[in-house]
């Protein structure tokens, strides 16, 4: 019987190693789905800024995160962010639509009768940055690194007031992106300000 029991032992490490290993891919699945969840959501965001300035370009990339869109409900399909990942796309896809729309049906040519003016492309790439820095700010804030998402935001901001100054007698009067992106950072101003500094 004691000959017997280093065997045993040895049958139940093996057992503990295969269990361990099964459970491994399973954590790093949803470790996985928990960052491509981030990623689907700080783009959809890009994306909606991109959608007034940029038609086709957000279009593009719509299509790149339907495919991500489906690979998260493939990895994860009872992922709690999904649900409104999906709402989020769907609204993105009637927005955008009716953006192309709009587009398609203006009148070609600078100062076309009814065509919007619009923003000179260095001010829109800009804003774009800005945009990049709001979401990583953002990102930052729902890890809980509020220092960090402070950082970003501080930058986020410095850059949109210097576009503005920079790019003021060309900018459309209420230009929609601008004042979008004005109140995002204040929103996120207000959070961070009610959150202890880490």
């Amino acid at each position: 019987m004691l000959t017997a029991q280093p065997g045993w032992q040895g049958v139940r490490l093996r057992l503990l190693a295969a269990a361990t290993a099964a459970l491994l891919p399973v954590v790093a699945i949803a470790q996985g789905a928990d960052e491509l969840a981030l990623t689907i959501e700080q783009a959809l965001s890009g994306i909606e800024f991109r959608i007034d300035v940029r038609p086709q370009q957000a279009a593009e990339d719509l299509k790149a995160q339907a495919r991500q869109l489906e690979l998260l409900e493939a990895e994860a399909p009872e992922h709690p962010a999904l649900p409104e990942l999906k709402q989020k796309f769907g609204d993105l896809q009637d927005s955008l639509a009716a953006g192309l729309a709009a587009a398609a049906q203006a009148p070609s040519g600078a100062g076309a009768a009814g065509q919007a003016p619009s923003a000179p492309e260095a001010f829109t790439a800009g804003m774009e940055e800005v945009d990049q820095l709001h979401r990583q700010a953002e990102a930052e804030f729902l890890r809980g690194n509020t220092k960090e998402a402070a950082g970003y935001l501080e930058q986020a901001e410095t850059q949109m007031i210097a576009l503005e100054g920079r790019y003021r007698d060309e900018l459309p009067a209420g230009h929609v992106p601008l004042l979008v992106t004005k109140e995002k950072i204040a929103a996120l101003k207000d959070q961070l300000a009610d959150q202890p500094a880490q």
